[in-house]
């Protein structure tokens, strides 16, 4: 006997074919044998799931290393960063007068009466220059319903990249999750939202996170 899953992997099979009977034409097109090969040499796989009278889901899984999302790319001092465009929900000028200070150090950002943790970019990554510390831009954004505010030099535009994986010894650097080779050469690294967002208190603490001072 086969289980349910073997019998829907025979569709995979060259030569298969739906037709109730056999003729010279059966399964000479290009089947889902080629499918699940390409798929295979890319280091994915092929799942089917199948119900009668429910319909049939294909699920096709790909490593990280070739996913496509659509990015805002934002310029922080001489680095270009890249931001998932799912997770951004506005972005607006830097306006020093609402930013609030805790006792802590850490900074948050007044909005419509709601206080937002807000992360200096140019100071979490050590990056040269810049910083948005006067004219830059604010971009707040948001993952499982958490939301926060990132402070920027400017916002260069969206754009559709290849996510690539970091090497070993990036893969630990908090808030990255990714980067990408943009069309002039630069090597953009993609912000982890998720990370990012992961704080205890009210704000982020960037002196727990990177060691350095944050007056």
């Amino acid at each position: 006997e086969y289980a349910d899953k073997d019998v829907w992997a025979l569709i995979f099979q060259p030569g298969f074919s739906t037709n109730e009977s056999v003729s010279e034409f059966s399964g000479r097109g290009v089947g889902m044998d080629v499918v699940s090969s390409n798929i295979a040499q890319l280091g994915g796989t092929v799942l089917i799931d199948s119900r009668p009278g429910e319909g049939t889901d294909v699920t096709i899984r790909i490593p990280l290393t070739l996913a496509i999302i659509d990015g805002m790319l934002i310029q922080v001092g001489k680095a270009v960063y890249t931001i998932p465009t799912v997770s951004v929900q506005e972005f607006f000028q830097h306006d020093r007068n609402k930013i609030i200070t805790d006792t802590s150090g850490n900074e948050m950002l007044m909005i419509r009466r709601k206080c937002y943790p807000l992360i200096r970019l140019n100071r979490l990554f050590g990056a040269d220059g810049g910083g948005g510390e006067r004219d830059g831009i604010v971009i707040m954004v948001e993952d499982a319903g958490k939301s926060l505010c990132l402070l920027a030099d400017e916002l260069l535009g969206q754009q559709q990249v290849v996510i690539k994986s970091l090497p070993e010894y990036l893969r630990k650097v908090r808030g990255i999750s990714g980067c990408t080779l943009l069309g002039d050469g630069t090597i953009s690294l993609i912000l982890d939202i998720a990370t990012l967002n992961d704080h205890d208190t009210g704000g982020i603490s960037f002196e727990r996170r990177t060691g350095r001072n944050t007056a």
